[in-house]
Parts: C-alpha cells; structure tokens; sequence
C-alpha cells in the first residue's frame, strides 16, 4: 500500500500565526511571522521549547483535521473511481458480462476555518534573529532564539506604562505596575542564573540577587547606581512586597529593610508613577550588567 501525503496551511491573518505554550504552568498565547516560523520554537513568556506542530491551538489542529478529512476523501474517491474504471475497461471485452462506471469525480469542499486568531497587544523584531512575534503582556524570551536582550526589556517597560496610562483605576494599576516591575528584574534573574545547580535566592530581594551573582559570575550587578539611586530602587521593591503581603502598610518588617523611612512607620505607603518610571530607568541599568554576563 502506497502512503500519500498532502499539505495543509494554516491561515496566517495579517501574516501571523497564533501559538500556545505546551507547558502545564502556563499556556499562553502569542503569535509569531508566518514565514519566520521554525521547526522548533519556545515560548516568549516561560522559555520552554517546543515543535511547531506542538504549539498548534485547539482551533488550529480542529481546522486542520476538518481540512485534512475533505482532502483524504477527495484522494479516496479518486482510488475508488481508478479501481471501478478499470474493472469496467477490462469487463468491456468480456461476453459474458459487462461493468459500466459512472465518475464521481469529488472535489474536496472548500474548509474555511470557523476560528479567528486572538488579538495581542504588542508586536516587535529580535534585533538577533530577526524573528518578528507578537506577544500579550510582559514576557522574557524571543520565540525564535530564546535570546533575551534590551528590547524585550524595554518592551515590557511600555507594555506596563501602556497598562497604567490606559487604566480607569490608577491606584491599581500602579500596584500592578510596581508588581510587574519586580516580576521582569526576577525573570532576567531566574533566565541567567539557569546554569547554577544550587538553591538560588529570593530575586525579589534586591541585595540576595546582588550577592548571587558577585558570588557566581563575579558581577556587581548595581555597580553602575549611585547610593541614592539604589535606595530609590529598594523603596519600590520593598512598597510592592508590603502591598503584596501587608495592605500597603509600612510596618517592621519593610522599616527594617529601609530604615531610611523609620518616620514613616504606621502609614500606608505611597505610590506614584513618577517613583515607578525613574526605577524602571534605574532597573535598566541593572538588566544590562545581567544581560552581559555570559553563561
């Protein structure tokens, strides 16, 4: 028996083509250049490889087996009227019976998909591999390369700007924001320090993620901040751990990491977007001394 085989395209809107990451803690979605596709990619937000045919949606692989089945019917019909062609060709001669055949002749339906790919919010280039993705929310990793560098860095930064300019609760969003702020610095942590095997810290901790890496890759990695800058930095950390853990409240626990704001114990702390974009200016400072460290 003879295999046949036959191509199905993905609808590509706009020229991209939705994805979901195969991995259990996150699922997600983005949408990468119908022709920068590559037989193996990995997600942009957890880094996990993956086959193309892996990061297919359910809405794809529906449409692919609806497409497929119209086609395999067009190829078996085909099979059948050749067979019954010949068996009528060959009973022509014979004067004891005769086998007449009338062609099917069956074109497989035309199968439109009855899905439309999500919207995501932001779009861009690796600047490495000249992969173009789209992406919604923060992420860590090009789809193509794996590689994280600045743009993606300042990408999440606009993304998280966007988030709270766009937002009719300020106040939320700027607890999200200085949330999502620790959560891209812990991510670029947790992506180059893959290679130790030990127990890592807490990258939410400013100066454990400062003494992991002086510790591992001989690298300072606030060496370019002046001390008030830093004090800055640490002030936002420690706001988004109290809100996250306290209510916002400035009690012992955040006093004892900033003694600087002793004055300030009882009060709710406060949080503006001015203190948030000039430590997203500092962090970057940061990111770029761990983007260096080579592995």
């Amino acid at each position: 028996m003879s295999t046949v085989t036959f191509k199905i395209s993905i609808p590509a809107p706009e020229g991209f083509i939705g994805n979901t990451c195969v991995a259990l803690n996150c699922k997600k979605y983005f949408k990468v250049s119908a022709s920068d596709i590559k037989d193996e990619m990995f997600c942009p937000y957890c880094g996990t490889s993956a086959s193309k045919m892996d990061l297919r949606t359910i809405e794809q692989n529906n449409y692919i087996r609806e497409a497929a089945m119209e086609k395999a019917k067009e190829i078996a019909y085909k099979e059948i009227d050749k067979m019954f062609g010949n068996l009528a060709r060959s009973s022509s001669s014979n004067k004891y019976f005769t086998f007449k055949h009338t062609p099917m002749n069956y074109r497989a339906k035309n199968i439109r998909p009855s899905y439309s790919e999500k919207s995501v919010d932001t779009e861009l280039k690796c600047p490495s591999c000249n992969v173009s993705f789209q992406v919604y929310g923060i992420f860590g990793f090009c789809p193509g390369c794996r590689i994280e560098n600045m743009i993606i860095y300042d990408t999440n930064i606009q993304i998280i700007k966007k988030e709270y300019e766009n937002s009719d609760n300020k106040e939320r969003a700027l607890r999200h924001a200085y949330s999502d702020l620790v959560s891209t610095f812990e991510r670029f942590c947790q992506n180059k320090s893959e290679s130790v095997q030990e127990l890592k810290p807490s990258f939410q901790e400013l100066f454990e993620a400062r003494k992991f890496f002086k510790t591992h890759f001989s690298v300072d990695i606030f060496s370019d901040l002046l001390e008030p800058e830093l004090l800055s930095l640490r002030r936002v950390f420690q706001k988004r751990h109290t809100y996250v853990h306290s209510d916002g409240s400035i009690n012992e626990k955040y006093v004892k990491k900033i003694p600087e704001d002793n004055k300030l114990h009882g009060t709710k702390a406060v949080l503006t977007f001015e203190e948030f974009w000039e430590a997203a200016l500092l962090l970057r400072k940061v990111i770029d001394k761990l983007i260096i460290i080579k592995l």
